[in-house]
């Protein structure tokens, strides 16, 4: 397990290393491509959106680093295909603070490199919690989010809502969760389709995976996702205070 996660998350390092997974979006992008584009897009973004059903509570923090990949873009995905882009993915710096009263978590997170970033925020709220006394109870969460997507070529937008179940054990915490990943791709200039074109496309996401405490406050986790068809994974770890 610890060396899947290692190799996950060094991937997309080692891909922008190599080359810009978008570089040739302003040459092979038409129209019809946009919204499969998008899709693909969106599902690994939005694959970043949990790894337990626990909130955090008040006055709960966490930060950390997670890193979503999709095995290979989808058939009608023609520009990253035509581009020969196999795995592809994105990471993502992430920090959330719970909020008093409300019981509710408020999410921030971000990335960049090779021109093309994203900043986002969230809020995660808590449905169902399990106790000391009651391990059995699942905890179980709902959460919603908004990311600014912008590239040299395109800019974008995705918003997710998402449900999570996991089990507070001891060291091995199981989680499953469905999403709903809404992404807007829009051309910018200086491509091969007229700039403000746009495609806009709404698919869901489904995760099972495994989250362990190896040492107190912190955490890693792996996940197997299928993405609007399409498999892929994830895995994180971070520090929960």
């Amino acid at each position: 397990m610890k060396k899947i996660i290692l190799a996950v998350l060094l991937l997309p390092l080692a891909s922008a290393a190599k080359a810009d997974t978008f570089s040739d979006f302003k040459t092979l992008v038409q129209d019809a491509y946009l919204k499969p584009f998008a899709a693909d897009l969106g599902g690994v973004i939005g694959a970043n959106d949990f790894n337990s059903g626990r909130s955090l509570g008040f006055p709960g923090f966490e930060a950390g680093l997670a890193v979503s990949m999709q095995a290979k873009p989808a058939v009608e995905n023609r520009i990253l295909r035509a581009a020969d882009v196999n795995m592809f993915g994105v990471p993502m710096l992430h920090a959330g603070a719970a909020l008093p009263f409300i019981g509710a978590d408020v999410m921030a997170r971000g990335t960049g490199y090779s021109g093309f970033s994203i900043v986002g925020g969230g809020l995660r709220k808590s449905l169902l919690k399990s106790g000391t006394l009651t391990k059995f109870i699942p905890d179980v969460s709902v959460s919603a989010w908004y990311d600014v997507i912008n590239y040299d070529y395109f800019k974008g937008t995705h918003m997710s809502i998402d449900a999570a179940a996991s089990f507070d054990i001891p060291v091995i915490k199981p989680y499953v969760g469905v999403g709903l990943d809404r992404t807007k791709v829009e051309v910018k200039s200086g491509t091969a389709i007229p700039s403000g074109t746009s495609g806009t496309i709404s698919k869901p996401r489904y995760t099972v995976g495994v989250r362990l405490s190896p040492m107190p406050l912190l955490y890693v986790y792996g996940a197997y996702n299928v993405l609007h068809g399409q498999s892929g994974y994830s895995a994180g770890a971070g520090l929960k205070f």
